[in-house]
């Protein structure tokens, strides 16, 4: 998931921090900085003194690669999710559990398993038949007819090359948005005794491949660069030596030449990890098609096992997408690693929620003045009024400009056509859901297949933000059924893909408005980050709801000691740098707060110990 962005420091907690002493943001104490792999960097355009920097890894999942958190698991698949159902947490399904039992069988399979490099067969090409020569047979009995001309050499034909697996095959589930493909991945992986695994949305790990590809472009541009120097015999053989690391790091790189970049990248990658899970499989832009065949053929024959889950089967993958014919010759190698099911289940558990009356409003419409009015009311809430403008966000070595961005915490404010009106891709989306955990999107507006461009993009920008789990508070002219309007002899005849997408992107936009999405996000954030959204001294009824869905980590409807502690450390770590609450001031806090003394806090006592900041400022010595 590397995404090469000059980068300056990332956030060990997975999210960036935003500090500017140009705009009067107060001297913080920076807390311990990881250097990453992948980093995006934010740069205010405007100040000189102080760059403003958010750099962040990504994902929020653990994607373990090497050593995995989870390479000895407790329960199987099936196990844990029948212990889900019988807590009630989950309701049977029938084509979900056929899906575990595959999964289950899977993990079995691969408890033990080593990679081995798949059988391999090499057919040579047939041998062309020698031309004739001029006047036939009966030129050369009479001796009639004048030397005939050279036939043409016959064009070079390749070895045909056919592999199959050597070993398990991989899993390619399919089926509608919303039916549980992702929940079942992640039962899966979280179980699998395997150490060298890997567990990444599609997407990312494409960039992944063309940011390690545009890496190793350099790298060659470089040794040529310096082979065209002025020479001495020690630069000389230093090069030598190099080019000899460079082929003989891998047969495979012997093999494919020296030139071959996917072959080295792919080779990279599988000494990584041999499993791979892909959620979200999907294949939109020719320039992940043009590399598909060469990238997994050679991962398979080196015995890389894929589980992916997608919305297509394999055979509508690409479908219209410019030169198809590039891309067909993979399909059938899918088929031939991977068993192809269909979860075929009709339910969209995603629109299915237990606590819609709690749902703040965060995707905003029809959209008029008065709802613009509430959007910038919100957004300059929660930049408490200090608001930075014109950032960057850096990747790839593009910028992307940031209209307006809040001071005290990663919060972004873009209008639609900022966003989706200009040539943007999935690794630039990738990128600023990075670095932002909450992102404003103005003025969506009612899109047609006249607007198809900005429907692509749309639909990509959501998927990115729905990945990162970003919070995305937005105005649109529909809600997001009507949004995209179509007529039914567009959907019988047209041959877009964006019309096929698009309930993906409904049923994502219906669920990142839900409680449970809304508690996650808030949660996934670091405390310093969280609570900048906030002034304490003056907390509204919206703060309040949104402190208390962060705290109550196990939506009981009241807060234990545990969570108390946790939210009292958020507190110090924002006014005083540190997490340390001692037991001292954890006690006194928990008998102010917790006001009939039964051990938990409810919300009416919660609201109230928060609003009486005096006393918690006590209490904490701030």
């Amino acid at each position: 998931m590397a995404m090469p962005a000059r980068a300056v420091a990332a956030a060990a907690a997975g999210r960036s921090r935003l500090g500017s002493a140009a705009c009067g943001a107060a001297n913080r104490r920076v807390p311990h900085w990881n250097s990453q792999p992948l980093a995006t960097r934010v740069q205010p355009s405007t100040h000189t003194h102080a760059e403003s920097v958010l750099a962040t890894s990504f994902g929020k999942r653990d994607y373990a690669t090497g050593a995995s958190a989870h390479a000895t698991p407790s329960h199987s698949p099936l196990a844990r999710y029948n212990n889900l159902v019988s807590k009630g947490e989950i309701t049977r399904d029938t084509r979900q559990e056929m899906v575990v039992k595959l999964l289950d069988d899977m993990a079995k399979k691969l408890a033990n398993h080593s990679p081995r490099g798949a059988n391999v067969r090499r057919i040579a090409p047939a041998a062309a038949k020698p031309a004739s020569g001029g006047g036939g047979i009966f030129g050369s009995m009479f001796g009639g007819g004048k030397p005939s001309k050279p036939a043409a050499a016959p064009a070079k034909q390749k070895e045909e090359i056919i592999m199959t697996p050597n070993g398990p095959k991989g899993l390619y589930v399919w089926g509608g948005c919303g039916t549980g493909k992702t929940f079942l991945m992640d039962l899966f992986y979280d179980s699998v005794n395997v150490k060298q695994k890997k567990r990444i949305h599609f997407h990312e790990w494409m960039i992944d491949v063309h940011d390690r590809l545009h890496r190793l472009q350099k790298q060659n541009a470089m040794v040529q660069e310096k082979a065209n120097a002025v020479w001495t015999a020690e630069a000389a053989l230093a090069q030598q030596k190099a080019l000899k690391e460079m082929k003989g790091a891998d047969s495979t790189q012997q093999t494919a030449g020296a030139d071959d970049l996917v072959a080295q990248v792919a080779s990279e990658m599988l000494s990584e990890a041999w499993l791979l899970c892909f959620d979200e499989f999907q294949v939109t832009h020719i320039s992940d098609a043009i590399i598909m065949k060469r990238l997994f053929s050679i991962l398979w024959e080196k015995g890389c096992i894929v589980i992916a889950t997608s919305n297509r089967p394999p055979k509508d993958l690409y479908l219209n997408g410019l030169n198809r014919p590039l891309f067909l010759p993979f399909i059938p190698m899918l088929e031939s690693f991977c068993d192809v099911h269909d979860i075929a289940s009709a339910v969209d558990y995603r629109l299915i929620t237990t606590s819609e009356e709690e749902d703040r409003r965060v995707y905003i419409h029809p959209n008029g003045k008065e709802e613009e009015k509430l959007l910038e009311r919100k957004f300059y809430r929660i930049c408490h009024g200090e608001v930075l403008t014109g950032a960057q966000v850096e990747t790839q070595g593009r910028r992307i400009m940031v209209p307006k961005a809040a001071v005290n915490s990663n919060v972004a404010w873009f209008r639609f056509k900022d966003l989706c009106d200009k040539p943007l891709g999935a690794a630039d989306y990738l990128a600023v859901a990075s670095a932002f955990h909450t992102i404003f999107v103005a003025d969506i507006p009612k899109l047609t297949l006249q607007e198809r461009d900005q429907v692509r993009r749309f639909i990509t920008l959501v998927d990115a933000f729905y990945e990162k789990h970003t919070k995305m508070v937005c105005t649109a002219e529909e809600d997001p059924i009507k949004l995209f309007y179509v007529t039914e002899e567009d959907k019988k005849t047209s041959v877009a893909d964006e019309i096929f997408a698009w309930d993906r992107t409904v049923s994502r936009l219906v669920e990142m408005q839900s409680a449970k999405y809304l508690s996650e996000s808030a949660r996934s954030i670091d405390g310093e980050q969280f609570l900048g959204q906030f002034k304490l001294t003056s907390l509204t009824e919206d703060d309040l709801d949104e402190m208390w869905r962060r705290y109550d980590r196990d939506d009981n409807g009241t807060l234990d000691a545990e969570e108390v502690r946790h939210m009292l450390a958020d507190i110090l770590e924002k006014h005083q740098g540190h997490r340390n609450v001692s037991d001292e001031v954890h006690q006194l806090c928990m008998e102010q707060i917790d006001a009939d003394g039964n051990g938990v806090v409810d919300f009416k006592e919660f609201e109230k110990y928060m609003k009486d900041f005096s006393t918690l400022s006590t209490n904490l010595r701030l």
